[in-house]
């Protein structure tokens, strides 16, 4: 989304410190850990994380439900595994094609998942808790996981990997935000 920006590890973790349910603590983890959009991230039922009750190494999203229709696997870390497996154990006794992002409404009686819609307001909500306002929003979480990648290895290629970008000029609009390096360099020219 034009314009989100990601938030920095702290601010990130301030707002995972500050949910106040199990989904929404695994809905900001897997956003911040995965980088998969929301609609992605809403696709995912319980049988796509966990098997005969054992939590997935990574996360598959399929290609139906991908902007792309290409199918991608991410690994999850620790502190996704955690924060899906709370969720996963309070979820365990529905059925495996139960959405992982529960909505309290159903359709016709079927579980569904939380809207896009909802997933933004939570998601507004959590930022506003710690003062963040302005241009953050649901793909504010993919920035954040871009962001962060990038800074662990200092290669775009990987970022684009990572997020499953066919184009690199898309991963760098995702990391055009940080100007500092540039200002730095412009400041020391002829210096």
């Amino acid at each position: 989304m034009r314009g989100a920006r990601p938030l920095t590890k702290e601010r990130a973790q301030a707002v995972l410190n500050t949910t106040e349910t199990l989904r929404e603590k695994a809905l900001f983890t897997l956003g911040f850990c995965t980088g998969y959009r929301i609609s992605e991230i809403l696709s995912l039922t319980l049988a796509d994380v966990v098997t005969d009750g054992l939590l997935h190494s990574h996360i598959t999203i399929k290609a139906r439900n991908t902007k792309t229709k290409t199918g991608r696997s991410v690994f999850l870390n620790n502190t996704a595994r955690v924060a899906l497996a709370e969720l996963v154990e309070s979820m365990k006794h529905l059925p495996s094609d139960t959405p992982l992002f529960l909505s309290r409404k159903s359709a016709n009686g079927k579980a569904k998942a939380i809207s896009r819609q909802q997933a933004h307001n939570i998601i507004k909500r959590q930022f506003a808790a710690i003062g963040e306002y302005g241009n953050v929003s649901t793909h504010s979480l993919r920035k954040t996981f871009a962001a962060g990648i990038y800074q662990a290895t200092g290669k775009i290629e990987l970022v684009q990997i990572a997020l499953g970008h066919k184009a690199i000029t898309s991963t760098m609009s995702y990391l055009s935000f940080d100007t500092r390096a540039i200002d730095r360099a412009i400041a020391e020219l002829f210096e």
